[in-house]
């Protein structure tokens, strides 16, 4: 069974100030967001479910990808639409009636998306008409973003199984799944990472597993559980760097692993890492309970920022080399400064957002869990 695991509030971190390198305690109360400079500024909104369908608690996962044109985003309100990135406008929607709970690929040499659903089906779609050009159907549902490589389609669903497809007629090619642990698991998947002719994903049981890219054969596979046996889930999506290989599970922490054979250079123990951000020497991650994390290539803790409402914790995304956003379920979008920790910006619209930012350089999307799809300009 898949739960949602969501840390209590926190009392921490807006007051701006971050914990540094060896201080793993909390930075002290406050009830007010951030002061500061603004980063984001909004541009426009729109509702992408329909009024009277808002739930006592609601929540919304999908994340947006972009064109440069278009924005595509989904929501648990039934359809998938392909927005004007100016100002919002809708170009066209497709109905699917089970909702959109991921990130869409955009693939400019097919002029095609492709996106996962809730009803466990892989759709491919014409980018400027949303027709649809094929649909593959599983039976669990796909809440992650597809990865696309030399002409091979890539993703994982709810039943813990990573499928490959052909990315031009959706035809299947390969699956792979490990058996599902007996215990209590965290909801959740991510994207492999596929890259020199393998794919690295990770699973329920703890384990990452090195795959054949084209043939789905297993290379390796490496336990991230850590000592602890429940909510060893692997969930985050690798990301490999000058040679190493990153990556997290729930309960083990974070890790920097050989990528040829998955021997494990360093481990920072932590519970709750999800993905990790890897860039100009420093890894960025969030944790379910201890908020947004910052160490150097070698595992050495830079500093941590505390959030004073958190819940589930989306990945952090570096925006411009320079901000880290990241969503909180039980609050909304905060704005830290990448050097620092420190925390510049707070977005709380209303019953928190629990959907990841995306920026595409220029504009930050964010799906909000009462449905309302902002595009924010940067300063």
């Amino acid at each position: 069974m898949r739960l949602a695991i969501a840390a209590g509030l926190l009392v921490a971190g807006c007051t701006g100030a971050a914990t540094v390198a060896g201080d793993r305690s909390s930075t002290g109360a406050a009830d007010s967001p951030p002061t500061g400079d603004a980063v984001l500024s909004v541009r426009w909104r729109r509702l992408l479910t329909e009024p009277g369908l808002i739930e006592y608690k609601p929540q919304e996962f999908a994340a947006a990808a972009t064109d440069g044109v278009r924005v595509f985003i989904g929501s648990h309100g039934g359809n998938f639409f392909a927005l004007r990135r100016s100002d919002g406008e809708v170009l066209w929607r497709k109905k699917i009636a089970a909702g959109v709970s991921g990130r869409p690929l955009y693939l400019a040499d097919a002029k095609a998306v492709f996106v996962g659903a809730d009803d466990g089906g892989m759709y491919c779609l014409d980018a400027a008409t949303g027709v649809e050009r094929w649909v593959y159907r599983t039976k669990g549902p796909i809440a992650s973003e597809p990865v696309y490589e030399e002409g091979m389609l890539y993703f994982f669903n709810g039943e813990d199984r990573i499928y490959a497809l052909d990315g031009h007629t959706g035809a299947w090619r390969w699956q792979y799944e490990r058996e599902a642990p007996e215990s209590f698991s965290i909801r959740g998947s991510a994207s492999p990472l596929v890259f020199g002719g393998r794919a690295y994903v990770g699973f329920a049981d703890g384990y990452l597993a090195a795959l054949n890219a084209r043939t789905g054969d297993v290379i390796w596979a490496r336990s991230l559980a850590g000592e602890n046996a429940h909510f060893s889930d692997v969930d985050a999506t690798p990301a490999l760097v000058d040679g190493t290989l990153y990556v997290s599970s729930y309960s083990g922490g974070v890790y920097a692993l050989d990528p040829a054979e998955g021997g494990v250079r360093w481990r920072y123990e932590v519970e709750g890492a999800g993905t990790v951000r890897v860039d100009r020497g420093r890894v960025y991650f969030a944790a379910a309970r201890e908020g947004l994390h910052c160490l150097d290539t070698k595992g050495r803790l830079l500093w941590r920022q505390s959030l004073a409402r958190q819940g589930e914790l989306s990945q952090p995304v570096l925006v411009r080399g320079r901000y880290l956003l990241l969503s909180a379920s039980e609050g909304g979008t905060y704005v830290a400064d990448a050097a620092s920790g420190r925390l510049l910006q707070f977005f709380q619209p209303g019953h928190g957002v629990t959907a990841p930012p995306v920026s595409d350089g220029r504009q930050v999307y964010v799906l909000t869990n009462t449905g309302f799809f902002y595009a924010f300009a940067i300063a």
